[in-house]
């Protein structure tokens, strides 16, 4: 009991003492950024979502209780160009002095972020509470009542577009009687994006799903129009449709170097290969066998552009260990009357041989000693990127106890 008692009162005094020497280096006229809080008037908003718009946040607690790391700053003197001094700031943390520039912007950022979540109305207050050099901010939102999604309708003109969004209608993120969440509302255009990348429309992104919300006052009520633009490739040509484009050719080039330009004009080739259809440019040698680049690949000659399958060949080529870089490129060609694309597979080998040496101290059951290992590795044994690697390890230690 007299033990824990103890315990207590030096916990006590240590706290104490951190708390006096918190605003050592907190100039006259400044304060300490003690704490933020963010306190809402509605459970829907959780404080925890909206600290992310805080730009400025006190010094780390250790567990929630102990600014450690301030503390071992403020144990630094005066003296700046001392080795113990810049030693302590150098593994502590500088005291966070408020600004009220940055509370402020802070203040615009969350009261954006409710907004986007539909309640429009909303308002944050800031507040301060001072005692000596250490403040406390808070940000009070009150958020009001949200606004309702009454209705949703489609504007797509485009009929293959249509018929693509409506195969995927299950995953439709817009629903009748939703907040109005801006946040929401950009997801799904991401949604859609995503899905007519997987379905031939290479040049499309997201900027081309746009919203018109229409709201009656004192309703709460949105009437939501989501609208497909039309194809522009600059913002000053005419408008004209979103096409579908096809593989047309895929050509491997397997000597490509990243650091000289990245001008196809500019890789060196010398000789080629082709397999199964699929011409393979080399510089010197072809240092992988061609059945390994061609069964890595997630697409071929005559399939509808899809995103996810170029991503899919990324993760493959990447897992080679014969290969440092990869980079997929594709190039517009006219082939009759239509548009394809011409794929360029970019390969760049890593360092295919390599020896390593290690030192180390071993103790064994209080015996010292040392050893050594030599170990070698080839990333691409067989052509095939396989890897094949030899250690050789020597050890000596000095035994003691054993008598003769």
């Amino acid at each position: 009991m007299r033990r824990n008692f103890l315990f207590l009162i030096a916990s006590a005094t240590v706290l104490t003492f951190a708390s006096c020497t918190a605003t050592k280096f907190v100039p006259d006229g400044s304060y300490l950024l003690d704490e933020v809080m963010i306190r809402t008037d509605q459970k829907d908003i959780r404080p925890s979502s909206l600290r992310m718009y805080v730009r400025q946040n006190p010094n780390a607690k250790w567990f929630s209780l102990i600014k450690t790391q301030l503390y071992v700053y403020n144990l630094s003197g005066r003296d700046s160009t001392r080795w113990g001094n810049k030693f302590l700031r150098r593994i502590g943390d500088a005291p966070v002095i408020y600004s009220e520039e940055d509370a402020s912007r802070s203040e615009e950022e969350i009261t954006k972020a409710v907004h986007n979540m539909g309640y429009m109305a909303a308002t944050v207050k800031r507040s301060v509470k001072v005692k000596k050099k250490k403040l406390k901010l808070y940000y009070d939102v009150t958020a009001g009542k949200p606004y309702i999604v009454r209705s949703i309708k489609y504007d797509i003109d485009d009929p293959t577009i249509a018929g693509i969004l409506k195969e995927d209608s299950a995953a439709n993120l817009l629903k009748e009687g939703m907040y109005f969440d801006v946040n929401v509302l950009d997801a799904d255009r991401q949604r859609i994006t995503d899905r007519l990348l997987r379905n031939g429309y290479y040049k499309f992104n997201k900027d081309y799903i746009g919203y018109t919300a229409d709201t009656t006052r004192n309703t709460y009520r949105v009437d939501l129009t989501q609208s497909l633009q039309p194809y522009k490739s600059h913002v000053s040509d005419s408008a004209g449709i979103h096409r579908q484009y096809w593989i047309n050719k895929v050509n491997f080039i397997a000597d490509y170097d990243v650091l000289q330009s990245s001008a196809m004009s500019s890789v060196e080739i010398n000789d080629s290969v082709h397999y199964k259809g699929y011409p393979i440019y080399y510089k010197d040698k072809l240092y992988l066998r061609p059945k390994v680049l061609v069964d890595n690949l997630r697409f071929k000659p005559g399939d509808l552009f899809n995103e996810r399958r170029i991503q899919q060949t990324y993760s493959n080529f990447g897992r080679l260990s014969a290969l440092k870089y990869t980079n997929i490129r594709f190039v517009e060609t006219q082939v009759g009357d239509s548009t394809k694309l011409d794929c360029y597979v970019m390969l760049t080998k890593s360092k295919h041989k390599s020896i390593a040496f290690e030192v180390e101290g071993t103790n064994s059951a209080g015996d010292l000693g040392a050893a050594a290992s030599v170990s070698f590795q080839n990333r691409n044994l067989f052509r095939g990127s396989e890897t094949f690697m030899i250690k050789f390890r020597g050890a000596y230690e000095v035994i003691s106890g054993l008598q003769a």
